[in-house]
């Protein structure tokens, strides 16, 4: 069973990210969260809210443009 909120550490740990870059994500207001205590401290992640980030930030990739001959992707001219 998983767990209605995570902290922040759970968090990291699960997706395999450093805590700071979650503490920055509820900084910045792109992950949803919670704060169990005044003064905005001790902030929980409700369940779902990564995999709701993961979805709203993924960049889809594009299928690369097709190379006019005798010229290489990304190549420098």
């Amino acid at each position: 069973m998983t767990k209605p909120l995570e902290t922040p550490k759970e968090l990291a740990e699960r997706v395999g990210l450093p805590v700071t870059n979650i503490r920055y994500l509820i900084r910045e207001d792109m992950l949803d969260h919670i704060f169990t205590a005044p003064g905005q401290r001790n902030p929980k992640i409700p369940s779902g809210a990564w995999e709701k980030y993961v979805s709203q930030f993924t960049v889809k990739a594009q299928k690369p443009a097709r190379c006019r001959a005798g010229h290489e992707m990304g190549a420098d001219k």
